[in-house]
């Protein structure tokens, strides 16, 4: 009876034109509703995903500063979150989410920041990933993921850094000194009003010179090929920090080298295999072999063979009668090992040209503090990067020669005395190896 009733309630419907518009309306409303829908969720996730992409494009640029500027990697991940989550906030429904799970959930940590760095750029490629609840769909969340790349592309090639971030006059150009930098630049990381200093009679021809701090010197005495030197520059972060330095290993034993030659060379005979040393011999080479040194106290005619030289915790010292050759050379300072180059030696001394130390001559670890002198002549030359980074004071004096040598010097205070003159084109003499004042800071992504 009831399906009778509803069969004839259903025909007269159908009958009528009011009815029937009615049902076909409703039923083309369900559409246009899901679709409307399906459209303010889409927006709502664009929105957001713009809002993302914004804050991650500042995570990449402060973060890539930041580790420009010597910060570590953890350090200059706080930072790009520091800068994300000063720039962003979960959606609502998110913070409650986030609340309701327990601290260090997938949320928080969505933000993933990597860091690279080579000679000629650092980069901080920036990723978040994030699943968006739509305001309708909610059973079928959206994920929002972005990604922004910044990059600090370096700057003009540099000869002097000196790393001191509160030192007096970090690097000084004083006396009567005359320095060609010709299209090399000299940073310094001292925010001090002396940062960079050149007094007294002084002259320092460079590229360029920036300082986190302030220079002195007199417009005379200084020639510069840019426009003008920066004061308040950012702070270079030390290069070659990540490099792996060789182990030390049993000292090599100079009995027999002959103590005219080598400093504890004790008596004449047997020099580390390498042929039996005269008492005096007019115009004999003592040849020395790489290796472990505790001491390499050098006072006569030295040849030494390609490889590593590591002197462990004495001092490297090339005295004033010393006559020094050595090709494909790097010295290794290790437990807080000393530098002293009299102004008397000759020496001619270059870098390998391959391996993890490529292009350097001489290398001090982290912690040793010890100052160091070179002190070159016109009849010597040094060729490589001298990296000290630790050293509270480099003092070094170039060969005067006109021609220029391919020598970087990287410690926490430099001095210069006497004449140098930095070569600027030494791509193969240094392997390649250079450090640059830091460019501009750019999104690449």
């Amino acid at each position: 009876m009831r399906a009778d009733q509803f069969r004839l309630q259903f025909r007269k419907l159908a009958g009528s034109r009011d009815g029937n518009f009615s049902v076909l309306g409703a039923i083309a409303f369900v559409p246009i509703i899901g679709a409307a829908a399906m459209a303010i969720d889409l927006v709502g996730a664009y929105l957001e995903a713009e809002k993302i992409q914004s804050a991650l494009d500042a995570a990449a640029l402060g973060s890539v500063r930041a580790y420009g500027e010597g910060a570590t990697e953890e350090a200059a991940q706080e930072e790009a979150e520091k800068f994300f989550w000063g720039n962003y906030s979960l959606p609502q429904a998110g913070v409650i989410d986030a609340l309701a799970g327990p601290i260090g959930t997938d949320t928080q940590n969505a933000l993933a920041v990597a860091f690279t760095r080579d000679v000629h750029e650092d980069t901080a490629a920036a990723e978040f990933v994030f699943e968006y609840k739509p305001i309708f769909l909610e059973r079928t969340p959206l994920q929002i993921r972005r990604q922004a790349i910044a990059a600090r592309a370096a700057g003009a090639e540099a000869c002097i850094l000196a790393l001191h971030h509160t030192a007096d006059r970090a690097f000084e150009v004083s006396g009567s000194s005359a320095v060609d930098l010709t299209g090399c630049s000299v940073l310094s990381n001292s925010n001090d009003d002396q940062s960079i200093y050149v007094g007294g009679t002084g002259k320092l021809k460079a590229e360029c010179l920036y300082a986190a701090g302030k220079i002195y010197g007199s417009p005379q005495d200084v020639t510069l090929a840019c426009e003008s030197a920066v004061e308040g520059s950012s702070r270079i972060a030390d290069p070659f920090a990540s490099k792996a330095l060789p182990n030390t290993g049993s000292w090599v034993d100079l009995s027999g080298c002959g103590q005219n030659y080598v400093a504890g060379g004790g008596g004449n005979g047997d020099c580390n295999g390498t042929g039996k040393t005269p008492k005096n011999a007019t115009g004999y080479v003592v040849t020395l072999k790489p290796g472990t040194y505790g001491t390499l106290e050098l006072k006569g005619a030295i040849k030494l063979e390609p490889g590593n030289y590591i002197i462990d915790g004495g001092r490297l010292e090339l005295g004033s009668q010393t006559v020094v050759t050595g090709d494909d050379v790097t010295f290794f300072l290790m437990n807080d090992a000393e530098l002293k180059i009299n102004g008397g030696a000759t020496f001619n001394i270059s870098p390998s040209l391959e391996g993890d130390w490529a292009g350097f001559s001489i290398v001090a670890e982290h912690g040793n503090q010890t100052a160091a002198i070179v002190n070159g002549n016109s009849q010597s030359s040094l060729t490589g990067i001298v990296y000290l980074p630790d050293v509270a004071e480099l003092q070094y004096a170039g060969n005067g020669a006109t021609s220029g040598e391919c020598i970087r010097l990287i410690a926490q205070e430099i001095t210069l005395i006497g004449n140098s003159t930095f070569k600027m084109d030494c791509s193969a003499e240094l392997a390649n190896t250079q450090f640059n004042y830091p460019g501009t800071i750019r999104l690449v992504r």
